[in-house]
């Protein structure tokens, strides 16, 4: 026998569902209308007759009574029929109303998911015209490198219709190879789950390419695909290259023009040493006097000048601090000053300089800290940078010169020093400042914004 499951009752509704076929029949409202009359009528003819014939009263008012009581049938049953009629009518019309609101209800719904799926299909329609008209070639790949979608900037680029790149490897379009190349930054970012890329000058297309992998993740974080960008870079690698040779011609122009100057100034230096020697007037004496000066001078600026003209010259990189200030006092008699590095492994991008720059600042303890017997390097955390601080326990700057010391003007009167320090790192958005306090020592403090310092994993502070 095959149970039937009843209906879910709607929200609200408190009506009994009786299970099977006759149960269904008597769910109906002229069936119940006519059962109740046909109960009350069949026990009205009974318990009346029973109740009349039981009565000792003559023939003739038997019949009377019988009248009348027909005629109170009618009349009970009639307004029985009202009330019933009246009961069931009023159900059907919550019911009618009901379906009518829920009616109205639904049209609007229709309403509204018509408009929103015009403006679906308008935003779509936006973003198809948005995604083709990217000069990039975007193409969505699986973790295996098979192209699911992709843009219609492939075809200026690799002369290919999006059609045809569909289902196949992007190495295979890229490189014109059945197997991904070593520098593959697809292969690296399945390891890293991160973004990866690389330049590289195609095999089989005229030019450079610039290659992004970005990774996607499910809700669980499982690496579904990836989104593989190829940027048209041949104008880029070739102002870059044509830049590079510009440096390099100007550092070799700066190179000879330098040493024919400081020749000159040597040789200049010799005469006047000869003609010294061989004057012997006071009035004479005065104006090389002057001329010592003057060679002086130049020579200041010539060192300047030297150490001034590598700036920039090669790109900046990823350097351990600990490593660069270990090397820098490697070149200085600094046996007698101790220092303390408390750095974590910390690296920051910087010029190659970087060196160079910590040297400025360990001479300035040797040569001005005089009482300074100890070196500290460390740093500190903020909420968008750190702060690398190197402090010694010297004699310290006077408050009136903090800002002076980072002047080109006051540097050359003291030979190179600060100012080079400074503009070494504001290559890459590093700034530099005193802190000191005077009879306490030096303190310079390098403001390092994020995304240009980082740690060893494990060693993140």
């Amino acid at each position: 026998m095959e149970s039937e499951t009843p209906e879910k009752e709607r929200p609200g509704q408190n009506i009994s569902r009786p299970v099977g076929g006759l149960g269904r029949i008597f769910a109906m409202a002229p069936v119940r209308i006519c059962l109740v009359y046909f109960v009350f009528g069949f026990l009205w003819i009974i318990f009346s007759d029973n109740l009349f014939l039981s009565l000792p009263v003559p023939r003739q008012e038997l019949i009377l009574i019988s009248s009348i009581k027909g005629t109170v049938f009618i009349i009970v049953t009639t307004l029985l029929l009202f009330l019933l009629i009246r009961h069931f009518t009023r159900q059907w019309e919550e019911k009618n109303e009901e379906l009518r609101t829920a009616n109205d209800r639904l049209r609007e719904r229709e309403e509204e998911l018509r408009i929103q799926n015009e403006a679906l299909a308008l935003s779509q329609a936006e973003w198809e015209i948005t995604y083709n008209s990217i000069s990039d070639w975007i193409c969505l790949i699986d973790p295996d490198g098979r192209i699911l979608r992709t843009n219609r900037s492939i075809e200026p680029l690799l002369g290919i219709p999006p059609e045809q790149a569909i289902g196949r490897k992007c190495h295979d379009l890229v490189h014109g190879s059945a197997c991904p190349v070593p520098s593959c930054p697809r292969l690296r970012m399945l390891v890293t789950k991160k973004r990866e890329t690389i330049d590289l000058q195609s095999l089989q297309h005229a030019g450079w390419l610039q290659i992004t992998v970005d990774p996607v993740f499910d809700s669980k974080g499982n690496l579904i695909s990836a989104v593989h960008v190829v940027r048209e870079i041949t104008d880029r690698m070739r102002e870059q290259k044509a830049l590079e040779q510009a440096k390099k011609k100007l550092y070799l122009l700066n190179y000879v023009t330098f040493n024919e100057i400081q020749n000159s100034v040597f040789t200049l230096w010799g005469f006047q040493q000869f003609v010294r020697e061989r004057v012997k007037e006071d009035s004479i004496r005065s104006a090389f006097a002057k001329e010592d000066e003057l060679l002086s001078k130049i020579t200041r600026s010539l060192k300047f000048a030297q150490a001034y003209q590598n700036l920039g010259l090669k790109p900046p990189a990823w350097q351990d601090v600990r490593q660069v200030f270990l090397l820098a006092i490697s070149h200085l008699d600094f046996l007698s000053i101790k220092h303390d590095i408390r750095l974590d492994g910390l690296e920051i991008f910087a010029d190659p300089l970087l060196e160079q720059v910590l040297v400025i600042l360990a001479e300035n303890t040797l040569f001005h800290g005089k009482k300074a017997t100890q070196v500290t390097l460390r740093y500190t955390v903020g909420p968008g940078s750190i702060t690398l601080i190197y402090e010694d326990d010297g004699v310290g700057i006077p408050e009136k010169i903090k800002e002076e010391i980072f002047s080109p003007d006051f540097q050359k009167t003291k030979a190179i020093g600060l100012f080079l320090a400074q503009e070494i790192l504001e290559i890459t958005g590093i700034t530099i400042r005193e802190t000191g306090i005077v009879g306490q020592g030096v303190r310079f403090e390098f403001t390092v914004p994020r995304g240009v310092y980082r740690f060893p994993a494990g060693n993140n502070p």
